[in-house]
């Protein structure tokens, strides 16, 4: 309900150091040398990382929903991933010459779970200035059957807060896509002496051009809710590098 400790006081700001987090997580990794200049390895972590106040805590910033309730907020971290899985490896080209010899190719594949989001509201439902977020409907689903980028989740299971009060929604209920990308290194080096030699390198960035979504808007009241309009990387790139080392 609606704070009338100070009424005739507009807005407030302070600074505490009240919130709480924890992080817990499991990791493997494996890496194989084989002969002939190849070498490959994986890892994978399982973790999770819950907290009541990270640098975007609570609705609408860096502090809680209801500065009076900070059990409310307990939940995953907006940067909780968790699940990431690592592909890696190298080849020497088994080619001789001053031209054909001399080369490398090397990888880096990334596949990761989405990061958690909250459902708010526009305005100031307690009318304190401050947001809030959303109530659930009860009965509804929020994950949609057929879920797209048009429709990443369902904004019929959320519903603005009664005056007054804030939204039972939970804080990062809600997860966004999953991320995939592989990026490809070709390199070369062509050695005049033994401590110089001129490095020519061919990088690409996504190179599958697999698009990396943000999570969907999330503020009912707003154009588009519930919707994924724009990617968080960008597409594919490739760059050459030559590189003079004495």
């Amino acid at each position: 309900p609606y704070n009338t400790r100070y009424p005739d006081v507009t807005g407030i700001s302070y600074l505490e150091t009240g919130a709480n987090s924890a992080f817990n997580s499991l990791q493997t990794s494996f890496e194989k040398r084989v002969s002939r200049g190849m070498n490959f390895g994986a890892n994978w972590t399982w973790g999770h990382s819950l907290d009541n106040a990270a640098d975007d805590g609570g609705a609408d910033g860096t502090v809680p929903q209801n500065p009076l309730n900070r059990r409310a907020d307990w939940a995953s971290s907006t940067s909780d991933i968790r699940q990431r899985l690592n592909f890696f490896g190298s080849y020497e080209l088994p080619f001789r010459g001053p031209l054909a010899g001399g080369w490398e190719v090397s990888g880096l594949s990334v596949l990761q779970t989405g990061h958690p989001f909250s459902v708010s509201v526009t305005g100031s439902p307690t009318n304190t200035g401050r947001a809030s977020r959303a109530d659930v409907v009860p009965g509804v689903n929020p994950i949609p059957q057929n879920q797209t980028l048009a429709e990443w989740f369902n904004p019929a299971a959320f519903a603005f807060p009664q005056a007054y009060n804030w939204g039972n929604s939970g804080r990062n209920l809600l997860t966004g896509p999953r991320a995939f990308n592989v990026d490809l290194n070709l390199a070369k080096k062509i050695k005049f002496k033994e401590s110089r030699y001129l490095m020519f390198r061919a990088e690409a960035f996504n190179l599958l051009n697999h698009p990396q979504f943000i999570i969907p808007a999330s503020t009912l009241g707003s154009a588009g809710v519930g919707s994924i309009t724009s990617t968080a990387r960008p597409a594919r790139q490739i760059q050459l590098v030559v590189k003079l080392v004495f």
